[in-house]
């Protein structure tokens, strides 16, 4: 049976890192949502930030075109300084800002 994204969403599921803003699912590991408020598998999204603001609300305002260029070029995607190709360590993939030593560039 499928439920509507209404009565299988949390009002804390958008802010929680399993979030997939998928409208036929409601959740990456409970695909047919939770049973019941509050969720057991809900975890804050403290992920990657991008311009001060977490990536997936940062990519909520952009184009395709825009979404696109950032993949092919931000470091959490790509492991490398897009202004000097610096490899970032894999430990600072997941930092919450990044900032390259080798030429200054940070994504802020």
């Amino acid at each position: 049976m499928i439920k509507s994204r209404a009565v299988c969403q949390l009002p804390e599921c958008p802010n929680c890192r399993f979030y997939c803003n998928n409208p036929f699912l409601s959740c990456e590991v409970l695909p047919d949502g939770p049973e019941g408020n509050p969720c057991i598998y809900y975890a804050p999204d403290m992920g990657a930030r991008y311009n001060g603001e977490v990536m997936r609300q940062a990519l909520q305002h952009r184009t395709i075109e825009e979404k696109l260029a950032l993949l092919d070029s931000h470091p959490l995607f790509t492991g490398a300084c897009p202004k000097c190709n610096y490899k970032f360590p894999r430990t600072e993939l997941l930092a919450e800002e990044f900032l390259c030593p080798a030429c200054g560039w940070n994504d802020k």
